[in-house]
């Protein structure tokens, strides 16, 4: 899926308005936030890691955005008041959490009554097996990478909080294999190591890996299910 459907997708159905201030959890770059930001008064983006932030802000004055603003910090305490925000978001980072119910709580915590928590990553298949293997394969790919969540998990999750009106939509997608290894700069061997298994379980016709690999137009793909579920406060 390109970056601006992707966008897209996730913005659907989150009723925005000039009015809204809204933070971006774990922003990176601030793709979101960006996409986000013609639509709402202001967003507030947060990130651990000052390089992306700085490439975020430079981004952001490249194209002239000026209702984004960026915060360096733990999202495991978010530096806001309660009730702070009218929406709060997590794009493709849960995967990295080692304590997301905690940054769950966080997100409830800063979110106005009435307003929304959205969270939106990658989910892993709900059978044992493939669960674990598939984050093992995330993880050879990107030692980053904690567990990506069974959608079951993440809406046990947001059931425990505050939230109401809880929904979710799951979409799957398409991925090309050496694109998936270039984007985390995967160490070549590692990277051949992923694809002799992957290559294994088509020849095999077997289920193993969790990432449901095939073959189009000559090159290697996997399934990857994604998930975005939001709550109302």
């Amino acid at each position: 899926m390109k970056q601006q459907r992707l966008s897209s997708w996730v913005l659907e159905s989150l009723e925005l308005n000039k009015e809204m201030k809204v933070l971006d959890v774990a922003a990176g770059t601030g793709i979101l936030s960006r996409a986000i930001s013609p639509f709402v008064k202001e967003v507030t983006s947060i990130d651990v890691s000052e390089d992306m932030i700085q490439e975020g802000i430079k981004e952001n004055k490249n194209l002239g955005i000026e209702n984004v603003h960026f915060h360096i910090g733990n999202v495991e305490h978010l530096p806001f008041t309660p009730r702070e925000f009218d929406l709060v978001f997590s794009r493709f980072a849960f995967h990295h959490f080692i304590k997301p119910v905690v940054i769950l709580g966080e997100m409830v915590r800063v979110c106005k009554e009435g307003g929304n928590v959205c969270v939106v990553d990658m989910i892993s298949p709900e059978e044992g097996v493939l669960y674990q293997s598939y984050n093992h394969y995330e993880r050879l790919r990107d030692p980053s990478h904690t567990y990506a969540l069974k959608a079951s998990h993440l809406i046990d999750m947001f059931t425990t909080t505050e939230l109401k009106n809880i929904t979710t939509e799951i979409i799957s997608v398409d991925v090309n294999v050496q694109k998936w290894l270039k984007l985390t700069k995967t160490e070549h061997k590692i990277g051949e190591e992923i694809i002799v298994k992957l290559n294994e379980e088509i020849l095999k016709n077997e289920k193993v890996t969790g990432m449901f690999p095939f073959v189009k137009d000559n090159e290697m793909m996997f399934k990857q299910k994604w998930l975005k579920i939001v709550g109302s406060r």
